[in-house]
């Protein structure tokens, strides 16, 4: 919008009246600059605010996964015999 309003203004710019009417209404530019910066200021903290959130949900899922595949891996590994104590090997030695 700023571009096309400074191509108006140099077409214009031997209209001295349409830049006196102009002068009179920049308080109204004034204005939705200001309402633009906070509304960049609000998107850039939002933002950073969902990236921490993401990292965060990220740790979370790797730590989960971790887990599961642990408990994958546990499963997959044999059961080692117990070891039993054989009660004649006892009284013999």
């Amino acid at each position: 919008m700023t571009l096309f309003f400074i191509l108006f203004i140099e077409a214009q710019k031997e209209d001295l009246s349409l830049l006196y009417g102009l002068y009179s209404k920049i308080w109204m530019m004034r204005y939705g600059a200001m309402l633009g910066l906070a509304l960049f200021l609000i998107d850039f903290i939002w933002n950073w605010v969902e990236n921490r959130n993401t990292d965060r949900e990220k740790e979370v899922m790797r730590h989960e996964n971790n887990t599961l595949k642990a408990k994958v891996y546990d499963l997959q590994q044999p059961v080692p015999e117990p070891i039993k104590k054989d009660s004649a090997n006892d009284s013999k030695s």
